[in-house]
């Protein structure tokens, strides 16, 4: 029954939302470029619009910064038809995060800027104001794990999707200059699979999981004891997906 509800095409997905400036024309390096294409980016924000463009739909509980940035973030949120009804506002030296990109397949630089992030503030009042009724699952991504308050929102949302009987997937999302070692990441990112139907990430990500091991084997081990499946990503090289003692390769 669980999974059934994925059918509804509705998910809440928490996390960052922010600014991204594209290297322009694609294929350029940051380093030579002379023009750069501004576009909303977090992951949180990059997976509601990809599934709102393959037509479902989606809201994205974040917090962004009062200022010029943030209203560009929110307006395009709504420009992709992203609901921004848990989307807050908030003021002080919070700023929302930057990111300086490449549109390149292979070998593609990526230098973000996180120093106070506004998306840190994500409270537990925002995830209990939520309407878990209204969405078939809820997608978390792992940055909003690294710092309080986000971190006790991010559970307190986990917890309440699943008294709610909704699926909960687990995009790692593992920025290593946000969390104050690898060891506090290991054991925050274990618990939230713990709570989790599905993971997403890539070999960093469950390496990290693992106490620094094998990550291709900590993805397989996560689905055959705590999750329904994970994903484990190998960027241009598509991904291996593990459901049970399955599993199968796209590209």
């Amino acid at each position: 029954m669980k999974f059934e509800r994925i059918r509804h095409n509705r998910f809440l997905v928490l996390g960052r939302a922010g600014l991204d400036l594209y290297a322009d024309p694609p294929g350029m390096n940051i380093e030579h470029a002379h023009h750069f294409e501004a576009a909303l980016g977090g992951s949180a924000a990059n997976i509601a619009t990809g599934i709102v463009k393959l037509g479902g739909a989606a809201s994205l509980i974040t917090a962004v910064s009062d200022d010029a940035v943030g209203r560009f973030t929110i307006n395009q949120l709504q420009r992709y038809g992203i609901g921004t009804q848990y989307v807050r506002v908030v003021g002080g030296e919070a700023r929302n995060s930057l990111a300086v990109v490449e549109s390149r397949a292979e070998n593609c630089q990526s230098v973000i800027y996180r120093n106070g992030a506004a998306d840190f503030q994500i409270s537990v009042t925002d995830a209990q104001s939520v309407a878990f009724a209204d969405f078939g699952a809820l997608i978390v991504t792992g940055t909003a794990l690294a710092l309080e308050p986000s971190r006790s929102a991010t559970f307190c949302a986990m917890e309440r999707a699943r008294e709610g009987d909704r699926p909960v997937v687990f995009d790692v999302d593992y920025r290593p200059y946000s969390w104050a070692n690898a060891g506090e990441a290991a054991a925050i990112c274990l618990r939230a699979a713990a709570m989790s139907d599905i993971i997403i990430g890539n070999d960093v990500e469950f390496a990290v999981m693992a106490g620094g091991g094998d990550g291709l084997a900590m993805a397989r081990n996560l689905a055959r004891s705590s999750a329904e499946m994970t994903v484990y990503k190998r960027g241009e090289k598509g991904c291996v997906t593990f459901t049970g003692g399955q599993s199968f390769e796209t590209g």
